[in-house]
């Protein structure tokens, strides 16, 4: 929307994005508000249509509120190492606890793929005589579906059609309030418990759980997720924030494929009234090395293992090409579609779903996969034969494209440039490929390698440098910076100590810096006529680049910054806006979890390296 001044009688009916809570089980998530709605939640899966949506439209999206009736003080915590929501409501006339959570099967199995998904809220009053609010309005397919809902019992709501069940228990009495909406106000005396169960399936006979089989669910799951956690090696800086952020990639894990998603949301605006509005429930192969290295550098090898073979398994369809991002089953075709019926949230449309970005050119994923395998590898992994197969395909696909210019690492559309990142992903894609020969995984022409890559480096340092700046430059003959040239030293193409990197550095932070904060690039380089917040993600790059860099007490004051900026439950979104320190697009994002948790463990080894030798 390009009014702004239609914004702010929006923006007060609307939830900041980092009010929001994540819980989930690894295959479905939901957004959990302060105040008590979950305001998000899509099924069967993350990638499939809304049941609640009224983070996209307060009036039309959906929600199923539990909380206080009246006027409260909220706080809320995740269970120790789970992603188990606990939030407190104290009201002049007493406390309400609610624990809100999404079961994971007992030992932890996958999922069968039409198996029901469920989410639990078990409500407490732990003083007093507090009186609890309840409504529930479901609105399918992204609030284009107005329910009729039908009592099947006291207990029991349910909603169908010819594919999908959707069933709500409660041992409270629930009343139609109006077309589509359940609603109920009970006073509960202290130590009373109540409980709330929704449960979905699609293709299935829709079996429900007694209600009173939930409660020990909950100490199942608490355990499942405790259990997790304590397979973590890592014990350096910030490790409270980097194990939040493992518990929250995990959840974005989709169980039954491997496959990491970006976002569990779609259309969180990067701007405030902007268009840059974009459907984040998809797998980008942009991020993938970067979250397979956040796995195994905390020592989940069968994460990583998982991960990387649904890549090379997902990428089956269109090698030796790539595409910019898979859905959780290896597919692309995912046209994008505006979803009229919702308006955005604060007002900022249009509400996409799926995303025309398939359709770029983007040579750094090249890179992205082969740097995911000489990981993988390091870590004892072994290439199966057709796994050697695909990297000896995109071998050759990584010399014969890298002089092409492409939409780049930030899919900006309809504009190909010769971007300096692009190519020192190539150049990267290519000496991960000589290690991955040395080491005996792979049998290549290595002499033909070593040619392209030297000539990669080459034609950088020849066309990507800016002689009036003395720096790198995000495309060759555009003299502007690009955040991602923090990471070339983690590739290992310059040295961060390198006076051009140096420089470079120093650029990034006068043209794009915010504080810790640090912009992709500059405003309008990506046609679009809006300034977007400052991108998360870039703001651990840069802490990164100083730990390796040798410079680890501005890397850790940098990370603590940028800590600062996640909201209470330590998850952080794609962006940031730097007036208001305001979160800003989809939430909460894999990128900005994954790169702290690279920057952390980057700080956390040049500590290590730093402390002097016990003597034997």
């Amino acid at each position: 929307m390009a009014d702004g001044a239609t914004l702010p009688a929006r923006e007060s009916r609307y939830a900041p994005i980092g009010d929001y809570a994540l819980i989930g089980d690894t295959q479905a998530a939901a957004l959990v508000g302060r105040k008590g709605a979950i305001d998000w939640l899509c099924l069967p899966d993350m990638p499939d249509a809304s049941i609640f949506a009224e983070l996209l439209d307060c009036e039309r999206g959906g929600c199923f509120f539990a909380g206080p009736a009246e006027r409260a003080h909220s706080t809320r915590r995740y269970l120790p190492d789970t992603p188990i929501l606990e939030s407190t409501h104290e009201t002049d006339a007493g406390t309400l606890r609610i624990t809100d959570f999404m079961p994971i099967p007992s030992g932890g199995r996958r999922r069968d793929v039409t198996a029901a998904r469920r989410v639990i809220r078990l409500v407490e009053a732990l003083d007093g005589e507090p009186e609890l609010a309840i409504r529930f309005a479901p609105r399918p397919n992204f609030g284009e579906v107005m329910p009729h809902l039908k009592r099947r019992s006291a207990n029991l709501w349910t909603l169908s059609d010819a594919n999908d069940f959707l069933a709500l228990q409660s041992d409270i009495p629930l009343e139609r309030t109006a077309q589509g909406t359940l609603g109920a106000r009970i006073r509960l005396k202290a130590g009373e418990q109540r409980l709330l169960a929704l449960s979905f399936c699609r293709a299935d006979i829709g079996v429900l759980m007694p209600l009173a089989g939930c409660l020990p669910e909950l100490g199942t799951t608490e355990r499942w997720w405790q259990d997790f956690c304590a397979t973590c090696s890592y014990d350096g800086p910030f490790r409270d924030a980097v194990v939040r952020s493992l518990i929250t990639l995990r959840l974005l894990t989709f169980s039954q494929s491997g496959a990491v998603l970006a976002a569990p949301t779609t259309s969180l605006p990067e701007a405030v009234g902007g268009t840059r509005n974009w459907d984040y429930r998809f797998c980008w192969l942009r991020d993938s090395s970067f979250i397979l290295g956040s796995f195994l550098d905390l020592g989940y090898r069968d994460e990583g293992a998982a991960f990387f073979r649904w890549l090379i398994h997902a990428t089956r369809l269109t090698a030796p090409q790539l595409d910019v991002f898979y859905n959780v089953f290896g597919h692309t075709m995912v046209p994008e579609r505006i979803r009229h019926a919702l308006e955005g949230w604060r007002g900022s449309g249009p509400v996409r779903t799926g995303n025309s970005a398939h359709k770029q050119l983007q040579l750094d994923v090249y890179g992205e996969i082969i740097n995911s395998a000489l990981l993988y590898a390091r870590q004892g992994g072994t290439l199966d034969f057709a796994q050697r197969g695909r990297l000896r395909e995109l071998a050759g696909e990584v010399c014969k494209s890298w002089t092409l210019p492409d939409n780049g690492m930030w899919e900006v559309r309809n504009i190909r440039r010769h971007h300096t990142y692009s190519k020192a992903m190539c150049w990267a894609g290519l000496d991960s490929l000589l290690q991955l020969c040395q080491m005996g995984h792979l049998s290549l022409d290595t002499d033909r390698l070593r040619r392209e890559r030297a000539a990669i480096r080459e034609n950088i340092l020849s066309h990507g440098v800016s002689a009036e700046h003395g720096t790198l430059t995000g495309a060759y003959g555009h003299d502007y910076m690009d955040a991602a040239l923090l990471l070339l030293p983690r590739l290992g193409l310059i040295a961060a100590d390198d006076p051009l990197m140096v420089a470079t550095f120093e650029r990034i932070e006068r043209d794009l810096g915010h504080g810790a904060q640090i912009r992709r690039y500059p405003s309008r380089i990506d046609g679009f006529a809006t300034t977007e917040g400052t991108f998360t993600a870039c703001g651990f790059w840069a802490a990164d680049y100083l730990a390796r860099r040798g410079d680890t007490d501005a890397a850790h004051d940098r990370i603590a910054a940028l800590l600062g900026n996640a909201n209470d439950l330590g998850l952080m979104s794609e962006e940031t806006d730097p007036e208001t320190g305001e979160m800003l697009g989809n939430f909460p994002q894999a990128f900005s979890h994954a790169d702290l948790i690279r920057a952390a463990t980057t700080l956390g080894r040049q500590l290590e390296g730093r402390k002097p030798k016990e003597k034997s």
